[in-house]
């Protein structure tokens, strides 16, 4: 016999993943989610199910929440399309944890909408915000909810489309427009924290408006990729670093971006490619590369690897061929150009190409 809310999950969410702790475990159990190797992980995987018009559930304990915080944030200023939530299970007397955690304060952290898990419909409200909002949703509970009778609920649907971050938006921009709800999800009472407003004026929050964005150093051993990328229309997911120029014109093949290390799972459950550079890999890309190698699940990962964090000033960067061995990456250089064209097939394997180029030492400004 599964609990009200495990039903919930099983009327309104396609897909669910979870990490097990207390006191999820059995909220698991009940509605059989696939376990993932880290809760950013699961995350990933469900934005991805979101831009393939699937809703998607996560489940996690409360320490979960320091875990996934990163691709939840940025998920707030990309937007998404199908409904996203995370159900989250506090310990409030420490009876099955180490740590007392209150999750719902990352409703205000991610301004993204929190729902109380002891309401008549948490998760069906939950869905229909996060499409509303355009953002993940937290429902969040403590083990006496689980244990309450629930009413028989009539389960409706209600399904709308939320959507992506406009590409002109600047990354400002982004924030501001993730912002503009924040009035009614306050007044509707879904942030139980306060939310300071954003100061906009005098900034810029398109790339029309500002007249400019950044783009390839002159000489990069790279350019090739995102002209064959573009050419073919292969659509990818990128990550942060220099993989996002795929996000700027004259490039559009990028599809979205949720932060660092983040492209390798979003892109497993949607386009099934995705593009990184060597640093967002080990940050914390590689646990996704685990977590699909040891399932068997096809994606083709495009590593740029420069051996140095070309964004943020050169510094450097392990070989990643050192700790990817398990992957059996084909690698080649930038300069090989037909080797290139010959990899980048999109197929339904599980496939991780490492491309090496040298950064020139003069940055275009």
């Amino acid at each position: 016999m599964t609990s009200g809310l495990g039903d919930a999950i099983l009327a309104y969410a396609d897909s669910v993943y979870a990490v097990p702790g207390y006191p999820v475990t059995t909220l698991i159990e009940e509605t059989g989610a696939e376990l993932v190797i880290n809760e950013k992980v699961a995350l990933e995987y469900a934005l991805g199910d979101s831009l393939s018009g699937k809703r998607s559930c996560v489940i996690v304990k409360h320490v979960g929440m320091n875990v996934l915080a990163d691709t939840l944030v940025h998920a707030t200023v990309q937007g998404l399309t199908a409904g996203v939530i995370i159900v989250v299970g506090d310990d409030p007397t420490a009876y099955g944890t180490q740590t007392i955690q209150d999750s719902r304060i990352y409703g205000s952290i991610a301004i993204c909408p929190v729902i109380d898990g002891s309401d008549s419909d948490p998760v069906g409200e939950a869905f229909r915000v996060s499409e509303r909002f355009s953002r993940v949703s937290i429902v969040r509970f403590i083990p006496d909810d689980l244990n309450r009778p629930w009413d028989k609920m009539v389960y409706v649907s209600g399904r709308k489309t939320g959507s992506l971050a406009d590409p002109d938006l600047t990354m400002y921009g982004r924030s501001v427009w993730a912002y503009e709800s924040v009035p009614v999800m306050q007044q509707e009472g879904y942030l139980p924290f306060p939310v300071s407003p954003l100061t906009t004026g005098g900034i810029p929050q398109s790339r029309r408006e500002r007249g400019s964005s950044r783009m390839f150093c002159p000489d990069c051993p790279f350019k090739f990729v995102f002209d064959l990328l573009q050419d073919r229309n292969v659509p990818v997911i990128s990550d942060t670093g220099c993989s996002l120029l795929s996000m700027i014109p004259p490039f559009a093949f990028g599809i979205a971006n949720y932060g660092m290390g983040s492209s390798i799972g979003v892109a497993a459950q949607s386009t099934r490619v995705a593009l990184t550079g060597d640093y967002a890999l080990l940050h914390s890309g590689v646990q996704a590369l685990i977590d699909l190698h040891a399932k068997g699940r096809p994606v083709l990962c495009i590593v740029l690897q420069n051996r140095c964090m070309g964004t943020t000033g050169r510094q450097p960067v392990p070989d990643i061929t050192d700790y990817i061995g398990f992957a059996q990456p084909d690698v080649v250089d930038a300069a090989e150009h037909e080797k290139i064209s010959e990899y980048i097939v999109p197929d339904n394997t599980f496939r991780v190409l490492v491309i090496q180029g040298v950064c020139p030492e003069e940055r275009s400004k």
